[in-house]
């Protein structure tokens, strides 16, 4: 099997969000680290992008395999960003603009 044919049948894999007190966060079902920054963390989840804004941000502990991430640091937002051909269909009036 091809690692195209793989990821195209593969499964969404669920995630969780468990925070701390806002000091002490876990994710699962991380596909990716895009970016990370003492201010803000982006991750790559099935359904989309999601956006972890705070203070002193600090990856404790990445486990790929596990899709596992640990971070440390104030948590002051998180924010899902939706891929846009969900958002296409959930409002269909909505055009793209290029």
């Amino acid at each position: 099997m091809t690692m195209e044919a793989g990821a195209s049948a593969r499964v969404k894999a669920a995630h969780t969000i468990q925070i701390d007190r806002r000091k002490k966060t876990l994710i699962t079902g991380v596909i990716d680290v895009c970016s990370f920054h003492e201010t803000e963390i982006v991750l790559k989840l099935d359904g989309g992008l999601l956006f972890l804004t705070g203070q002193n941000l600090h990856i404790g502990k990445l486990l790929p395999d596990e899709g596992r991430l640990d971070v440390d640091g104030q948590i002051d937002s998180v924010i899902y960003e939706t891929p846009r051909k969900m958002t296409n269909s959930i409002f269909p009036w909505k055009r793209n603009r290029q």
